[in-house]
């Protein structure tokens, strides 16, 4: 009996992979390759090679690898010849126009190789880490090493690198990535992310945008970016922490790119600093406005923190490579406290230049230290630290100085020490670029951290202040303003500040200097700021700036002032502007003037105003022109008011006129307005109407409206009706149908699911449900718990709970707190509690 299952022995080769390739006419290229293929049926490379050598009118002669590589691979094919060939060939087995697809493919072919290159070069062709921005370590020269060491010391891992290896890792398996590593200055970040570019494939590409700025850069080509790339943000909040809108834009195309498969897979490093990172990570405190939400979606599960300093075992790690490089050796003998990667960047020799700086240059780095940490920008204007400085010095400091002594300070803070730059240094302009109209100088980072930890409690002086107010970038004056006025308290000062905000173009000076001012309790000064608030911005900005300003006058008792900028806040589209202004006209007695407002308010699109109208007359006594008020507003659409109307007919027992109101409520689509026609229906003993009400209630929502349906379903003995009822009530907080649900469950003797719903309801504040779990306690003899419940059950008023108490306490013989809850139980309406009464006989003398 033969074996032979009727199978080919001949296996299917297997199909090629698409090519991944970003966007541009490479990308159209492989993709009409691809497509040949697929519709060819994907034929083996030797079906292709052996049809390409069999065509003599074809120029190309390509072989089975570079059939392949032409298909699948992201490069540029090398011959035109042959990928015309492949197509052709393609394009035969597959029925398309032959002609058409060698000229389109040749084209292609062309067009590709024309094409700019892609953002970035190719990783093996990255060799210099300090292009990179990765710091220079302290220098070699200085040590007597007697031989050449390499450009970096020998690198020591550590935890942080583990965990980033497997990020990259992932990357080059093919899923995007991004990795911000946060750390405080020259912890060794930078040199993470150089050492891990290691791990990456050969065929990767690394991007560092940073020309003509760095976000400016970024968005210009990230569009453009191919599949394996790794993208470059060092300092990464120079990227996304912008002044402009340019950070925000960057982080929306960073997450589409991180999303986008065709472009798969790219890495994205950055570094940044904690306090930057919870700058755009943290929400914003209402009602702030939310600058950073791109970049926080963006960043947030994405930090890997390096630790400041290295640990027990990072310093054994240490010991071990140091005997390799002389370089960390020293460090490992002289740093602080584990900072080995700040001393080899040359922080702690930063440090001690400024700590041994001649008078003028200490001042110039403290000036430029405070200037940092109260918002100015990292570019620091020379005339703002020159002016600044002079209140960093003594009167005979200031005495003893050279007439050169600027020069010879800046020279002083500018010299580099152990390859790292000095304390203070020169921003030099790219090459092409325009000089900015004054020098503009640079603290060391090192420092920066350094004053605004050790200068954090430091006053800063009123030099200081003037030369901000006199030298400070507008970009950074609103900043500089809003830690003049919360922090230092200095209203005169953050007003300058505000205003070179404001004259720079911030929409946001006036208002905060406005507010400034009013609470400053300088309400004309604030008034002003208020106008050029509404002036400069006529939409809801301007709205508000028009009600503050009212607000403030009427606050300061100058109601007639007031008025007018009521009525321009309203006509600006602030829609509380005339209740306000109401609200203010009766509270100081001026009723009908009120009602004239109120007039204005209805007119101007709030029918809420009658609402309000008829709460100051009701309060007055006026009912009769308070109702009045009350039908025109639900007239004019007020729901609510239909549904209080309702109700105030319903308690003066006018049935008719009450479903009336109910019934043009729940026209408006009121589900409260559904849920009291069904209770009136069923109130009436309408119970066919009732459940019809109820359903339409429940499909709006309403867990009350499930709740009467449950219990009507109950009624009728539908129990499996009336669960479900409950259920779907219970689940939208309903405690009345968690209630009956343990009664359902109680009737079928389970015990421990009636307990389960009794205990949810009585958390709803259920008193029966209270009731139930102190009757089950007693029956199972645990009095104590049942004391408990019974206590909250009777905290509501229930009677039923009284009595139980007393029926407890008379049990453990202490007749008379058992008197004591009789007798409540008596007042509350309990039948049983008299008798009770009555067996214990008369109360003791």
């Amino acid at each position: 009996m033969s074996g032979d299952t009727g199978r080919s022995s001949v296996s299917r080769p297997r199909k090629l992979a698409r090519a991944v390739v970003g966007p541009g006419p490479l990308r159209a290229l492989k993709d009409l390759l691809y497509e040949l293929y697929t519709a060819a049926d994907a034929p083996s490379l030797d079906q292709i090679a052996a049809a390409i050598s069999k065509d003599d009118t074809l120029i190309g002669a390509p072989s089975r690898d570079t059939i392949r590589r032409c298909i699948t691979d992201r490069d540029i094919p090398a011959q035109q010849g042959d990928t015309v060939a492949i197509a052709v060939v393609l394009a035969g087995r597959a029925g398309w126009d032959t002609t058409d697809v060698a000229s389109r493919s040749a084209d292609l072919w062309i067009q590709a190789r024309l094409a700019d290159p892609p953002p970035g070069k190719p990783l093996g062709e990255v060799n210099d880490p300090f292009a990179l921005e990765v710091h220079h370590a302290i220098n070699a020269d200085l040590l007597g090493a007697g031989r050449a060491l390499p450009a970096l010391p020998a690198y020591v891992e550590r935890d942080h690198d583990v965990r980033l290896r497997s990020v990259v890792e992932a990357a080059a398996a093919g899923a995007s990535q991004l990795v911000v590593l946060t750390g405080g200055s020259s912890t060794g970040k930078t040199r993470a992310c150089w050492e891990v570019l290691q791990c990456l494939p050969k065929g990767w590409r690394l991007w560092h945008p940073y020309d003509p700025t760095r976000p400016e850069a970024a968005l210009a080509a990230i569009e453009n970016l191919e599949p394996h790339t790794a993208v470059w943000l060092n300092e990464a909040q120079h990227y996304l922490l912008t002044t402009t809108d340019l950070g925000e834009r960057l982080a929306a195309k960073l997450r589409t790119l991180l999303s986008d498969r065709g472009r798969a897979p790219v890495l994205v490093l950055g570094t940044m600093w904690p306090e930057y990172w919870h700058t755009l990570t943290a929400p914003p405190e209402p009602p702030a406005q939310d600058l950073h939400a791109q970049a926080r979606v963006l960043l947030t599960g994405h930090d890997l923190p390096v630790p400041h300093a290295f640990t027990g075992t990072d310093l054994r790690a240490l010991a071990t490579r140091a005997g390799d490089d002389p370089r960390l050796a020293y460090a490992a003998n002289h740093a602080e406290s584990g900072a080995i990667t700040q001393y080899l960047a040359g922080a702690p020799a930063l440090l001690e230049r400024y700590r041994t700086a001649t008078d003028g240059a200490r001042a110039l780095i403290e000036a430029a230290m405070d200037a940092r940490r109260l918002g100015h920008g990292p570019a620091l204007p020379l005339a703002l630290l020159e002016q600044a400085a002079v209140g960093y010095l003594t009167d005979t400091q200031w005495d003893l100085l050279d007439e050169d002594w600027l020069e010879q300070a800046l020279a002083y803070t500018a010299a580099p020490l152990r390859g790292a730059r000095g304390p203070l240094t020169r921003i030099r302009p790219h090459r092409g670029d325009p000089p900015p109209p004054q020098p503009l100088y640079r603290l060391a980072d090192y420092l920066e951290q350094h004053g605004r930890t050790a200068r954090r409690a430091i006053r800063a002086s009123a030099a200081l202040w003037n030369a901000l107010t006199d030298h400070a970038a507008p970009a950074h004056c609103l900043a500089l303003a809003q830690r003049a006025e919360k922090i230092d308290g200095l209203v005169e000062v953050a007003l300058r500040l505000y205003t070179a905000a404001w004259d720079a173009g911030s929409s946001q000076a006036p208002w905060l200097a406005a507010n400034m001012l009013a609470e400053d309790g300088q309400v004309d000064a604030a008034l002003l700021w208020y106008e050029r608030a509404t002036g400069r911005d006529h939409g809801m900005m301007g709205a508000d700036g028009a009600f503050r300003g009212a607000e403030l006058l009427a606050d300061s008792g100058r109601l007639e002032e007031a008025l007018p900028w009521y009525g321009r806040a309203a006509a600006a589209g602030y829609r509380d502007a005339l209740a306000v202004a109401v609200g203010r006209l009766s509270d100081e007695g001026r009723l009908e003037e009120a009602l004239a407002w109120f007039e204005r308010t209805v007119a101007n699109g709030e029918p809420r105003a009658w609402v309000t109208a008829a709460g100051q007359l009701s309060r007055r006594g006026r009912l009769a022109e308070a109702r009045a008020w009350h039908i025109r507003a639900a007239d004019a659409g007020h729901v609510g008011t239909m549904l209080e109307l309702g109700s105030h007919a319903d308690r003066q027992g006018d049935t008719k006129q009450a479903r009336n109101w109910y019934t043009r409520a729940a026209d408006a689509g009121h589900g409260g307005a559904v849920l009291s026609l069904g209770l009136l229906a069923q109130r009436d003993g309408d119970t066919k109407t009732a459940r019809a009400w109820y359903e339409q209630a429940a499909e709006l929502g309403s867990a009350s409206a499930m709740y009467h349906l449950g219990v009507l379903a109950q009624r009728e003995d539908d129990t499996t009706g009336a669960r479900a009822w409950y259920e779907q009530a219970a689940e939208l907080g309903s405690a009345s149908a968690m209630y009956h649900l343990g009664v359902l469950a109680q009737r079928e003797d389970d015990t421990t699911g009636a307990r389960a719903w009794y205990e949810q309801a009585a958390r709803g504040g259920n008193a029966r449900a209270m009731l139930n779990l102190g009757r089950l306690a007693r029956e199972q003899g645990d009095n104590e718990t049942a004391t408990t419940w019974f206590a909250r059950a009777a905290g509501t008023g229930d009677p039923h709970a009284k009595f139980s108490l007393g029926v407890l306490t008379h049990h453990d013989g202490d007749v008379e707190s058992a008197r004591a809850w009789y007798t409540r139980a008596a007042d509350a309406g309990h039948a049983k509690a008299a008798e009770a009464l009555e067996g214990l006989g008369p109360p003791p003398n």
